[in-house]
């Protein structure tokens, strides 16, 4: 199955290749090609995500309502999202046709620049005269022996246009010489200054607030990817990344244009939709913080009442600190203050009966 769709990007190859014979531009042709065929599903997928953006408050109160019954809100969802005629992973389509192009084409153009094997021993046997057809250099795959691309590269060890082998990549001839791997390194640069241009369009339609944190990943992550292949892969996928980022330059200075336009223009209607929602969940967080505010008042006040019933009504506590430390008194010798009192009241009642005694001895003296 991968044999014929390898054969079906090469026939094509060799088709732009008939063309104009040139590999870079027969690559770019290519690439148009795919482009061309992604195109329509891009603009639909990016129409469906500025819809969805544009029914986010809608979606949200459809979250609330059903936030208990996760089922319940699935079914709610798929019919909301066929009545409004919204696919949510529209948007992925594209880079879903798109994988698998490039992925192909790197295993094409390693079958085009496919090198001989064998060749000292072929030639060893010619030498016994017998003719195994000896060949060095590219041996290509996936195309007729009688198709112009394969009779270009048979025999050859460099695949190059425009003065750059298209079959090695930029840290490949890096690490031979600096100067050599320039014009390698040119395009890898392009490439990032493309991607870098395109994530500045889309960001500058939609503020960091309006996309989710798995979307701010995947902006910074994806032109990381193209530059971190385009330099380890062979310039000819560079080419390819090159002439791709340039479509889709283009295509969202197109989808600004004729979506972003106007105060009746689906994108405006869609921030605006946004920035009703932003402002709507931070009521709700102000209102759940003067909630919680408001609680803590009321737990102050029942804390009070308590501390003051405890006094009153109970004292035990408060008296049990003062009974054993009577106790520790009395344990170490000492008595009670309240005994030391009731004892100092029995002597001065006791010192009152003797003077009392005295002073009527004295009178029957």
């Amino acid at each position: 199955m991968l044999n014929g769709l390898f054969e079906l990007i090469a026939n094509t190859l060799n088709f732009f290749y008939e063309l104009v014979p040139n590999y870079a531009i027969a690559i770019a042709l290519l690439t148009c090609v795919v482009m061309i065929i992604t195109t329509p599903l891009t603009l639909k997928g990016t129409r469906s995500m500025i819809e969805m953006q544009r029914l986010q408050p809608e979606i949200r109160r459809l979250q609330v309502q059903y936030k208990d019954d996760r089922q319940k809100l699935n079914e709610e969802l798929m019919k909301f999202y066929r009545e409004h005629e919204i696919n949510p992973v529209g948007s992925c389509l594209p880079l879903l046709v798109q994988a698998p192009v490039f992925s192909i084409l790197f295993w094409v153009v390693r079958g085009l620049t496919n090198q001989s094997k064998f060749v000292g021993l072929q030639r060893n046997l010619a030498d016994y005269g017998i003719d195994p057809d000896v060949t060095a250099g590219f041996r290509p795959k996936y195309l007729d022996h009688d198709a112009e691309l394969y009779r270009s590269l048979l025999g050859k060890e460099e695949m190059t246009s425009f003065g750059v082998d298209l079959a090695r990549g930029a840290g490949d001839v890096l690490r031979e010489s600096f100067v050599a791997a320039l014009p390698y390194l040119g395009i890898v640069a392009l490439i990032a200054l493309l991607s870098w241009y395109q994530q500045k369009q889309i960001m500058g339609r939609n503020p960091s607030q309006e996309m989710t944190q798995q979307q701010r990943m995947m902006m910074r992550i994806g032109p990381v990817m193209y530059v971190f292949f385009a330099f380890i892969m062979p310039a000819a996928i560079g080419v390819y990344f090159l002439v791709s980022t340039v479509w889709r330059v283009a295509q969202q200075g197109y989808i600004s244009r004729s979506l972003y336009r106007g105060e009746e223009s689906l994108g405006v209607q869609a921030q605006k939709a946004m920035a009703e929602l932003r402002e709507s969940r931070k009521a709700e967080k102000d209102g759940d913080g003067a909630r919680k505010g408001a609680g803590a008042p009321a737990a102050g006040r029942k804390g009070t009442k308590g501390a003051v019933s405890g006094n009153g009504a109970d004292s035990s506590p408060a008296r049990a600190p003062r009974a054993k430390a009577g106790s520790a008194a009395k344990s170490g010798g000492e008595a009670p203050p309240r005994a030391r009192h009731e004892k100092e009241r029995e002597g001065q009642r006791g010192m009152g009966r003797v003077n009392g005694a005295g002073r009527g001895g004295d009178a029957r003296e």
